[in-house]
């Protein structure tokens, strides 16, 4: 391209050179042209002027009185006249011309071809000066002279036409060669265009498409979507740094969405819990006054039974009492009496449990060893009859240690393992899993039994629901057991992957007091507004 534009200057720079030229060489060439008319006119006058003088006899002319020779000598003289004028109007034309009409004909050898028609000018006038004679040789002299000047202009106009034409010659090369050179930058300017586009697309247009494509998708919510260039310039750091953005906005989009899961599930369990420790204060309420009202009339049920019995053994055990009964009407009686007996005394056993469901009193509490807790509690079922032929394991860490009241939790390890135990048949097992840190002491008992629908641990820990086997439970064993785990300040969570397929159950109990961390809090007294605190 540089070379295609130097052309160009080069091309225009010459040619105004060339016009410049041509416009002072077009005053001077009328000029040479003149004076070699009239160096011809004057050479004809001197040939017109020797025929009048020889007239072509033997006297010359000159010697008589020849009107036409006068004029004709007349008209000689002024041509030469005329001569000399147009030829220092020339010089001063040819010394006005600079160094630049050097393009079209060489002017130092013009000024010395004219230098030597100026001298032969200059001689014939000389020559003319001279004294009229009658000597033939002079007039042979002066027609060389004339024929000399002759061939003098003509060799002068000859160089100019001949520089002209050289000129000519030399142009028409340089134009072939700088238009060849012009062709070749041309193609090559336009390949070089053309490859410059190219790249500009494939380096700048491209990537800034792609750069833009990409941050629409991402911006659409397509977070998976990463940006790759592959230029290995700005325009890939600048994709580089918009993917590393995507990546961390994707990670704290997650992390958000898990937050906000988490905090959704923590609000379902937290309002199920504020729910069920609503209903479990207004079941207590209701069962306190419930208890206090019915526990003495069953316990007059239970005492009026027994004095029924036993003053109809009384009566049997009289004298001829026996002949007043059949055997059918005393059976009948005692075992209605009994029956009358257990289901009153049952009554009252269902009343203290309510009692001990209601009760608000202050839970005592100390570091209590949870190993040697569950392993008392796992001595004590194993020996039970009924309990002999399935498998009870425990898997307790060397240590294990809670802040809580080692009565209750005794009475809730005995609640859960029991449930367990009743769900296995002969052939399953109970596993209890005891650890521990610094913080939380969690004891797990699981079985393999029969399992619980979604349903059932929906209404698992609700008071008076129960589903179990036998028909023989009240539903208020896991409603206390959650309860005491609450007061405590831990958790109590089931988990089951359908009927059929075992339960879990998991106790969270603080190992440290809770007075430790927070020293606003003098007693570790919970009631009813205590609100669980239920692990994930």
């Amino acid at each position: 391209m540089l070379i295609l534009a130097f052309s160009g200057f080069w091309g225009l720079n010459r040619y105004q050179q060339l016009a410049n030229a041509i416009s002072r060489r077009a005053t001077e060439i009328p000029y040479a042209n003149d004076i070699n008319r009239l160096a011809e006119t004057l050479r004809d006058r001197n040939s017109r002027l020797k025929d009048l003088q020889h007239n072509g006899g033997m006297i010359d002319a000159a010697l008589l009185e020849n009107p036409l020779v006068e004029i004709e000598r007349s008209r000689y003289k002024q041509v030469l006249l005329e001569l000399d004028l147009r030829l220092q109007l020339y010089e001063d034309v040819l010394n006005s011309i600079d160094a630049e009409s050097n393009l079209l004909i060489d002017a130092a050898r013009q000024r010395r071809s004219l230098a030597e028609i100026r001298k032969s000018v200059d001689d014939l006038d000389r020559f003319h000066r001279r004294p009229v004679t009658i000597d033939y040789s002079l007039k042979s002299e002066l027609s060389e002279r004339l024929d000399s000047l002759v061939e003098q202009t003509h060799e002068h106009l000859s160089l100019i036409h001949g520089g002209m034409a050289a000129f000519s010659h030399d142009v028409r090369g340089q134009y072939r060669t700088w238009f060849a050179v012009a062709c070749l930058c041309t193609i090559v300017s336009m390949s070089l265009v053309a490859l410059l586009v190219w790249g500009f697309h494939s380096l700048v247009v491209k990537p800034f498409r792609t750069l833009i494509v990409g941050s629409r998708l991402v911006a659409g919510g397509q977070l998976n979507h990463r940006i790759d260039l592959g230029t290995g310039d700005e325009l890939s750091e600048l994709a580089a740094a918009m993917n590393e953005m995507t990546d961390r906005f994707q990670k704290a989009y997650k992390k958000v969405n898990s937050l906000c899961t988490d905090l959704d599930r923590q609000v379902r369990e937290r309002t199920r819990e504020v729910i069920q420790n609503e209903q479990l204060a207004s079941v207590g309420f209701l069962a306190a006054g419930v208890a206090h009202e019915i526990n003495n009339p069953l316990a007059t049920i239970a005492w009026s039974a027994e004095s029924l019995e036993s003053r109809l053994e009384e009566a049997i055990c009289l004298t001829g009492t026996e002949n007043k009964f059949d055997d059918d009407f005393l059976t009948i009686v005692r075992t209605n009496l009994r029956r009358i007996e257990d289901e009153a005394f049952r009554c009252k056993g269902i009343t203290e449990r309510l009692l001990d469901f209601s009760r608000l009193n202050e839970v005592r509490r100390a570091s209590t060893d949870l190993k040697e807790l569950v392993e008392e509690v796992v001595s004590m079922v194993s020996k039970v009859g009924k309990y002999r032929c399935k498998t009870l394991r425990t898997h307790i860490a060397e240590s294990a240690y809670a802040h809580v009241n080692p009565q209750e939790i005794r009475q809730v390890v005995l609640n859960l393992v029991t449930n367990a135990l009743e769900s296995v048949d002969t052939d399953g097992a109970v596993d209890i899993y005891v650890s521990g840190d610094d913080n939380t002491t969690t004891v797990v008992v699981q079985d393999n039994g029969c399992g619980m629908s979604p349903d059932v641990l929906k209404h698992l820990f609700e008071p008076f629901f129960t589903r179990r086997r036998d028909g023989t439970g009240t539903g208020l064993g896991l409603s206390i057991t959650y309860r005491i785990v609450s007061q405590h300040g831990g958790s109590l969570t089931a988990h089951s992957d359908g009927e059929g397929r075992g339960s879990r159950m998991e106790v969270s109990l603080p190992a440290r007091a809770v007075h430790e961390d927070n020293p606003t809090k003098s007693r570790d007294t919970i009631g009813w507004n205590h609100e669980s605190v239920k692990a994930a």
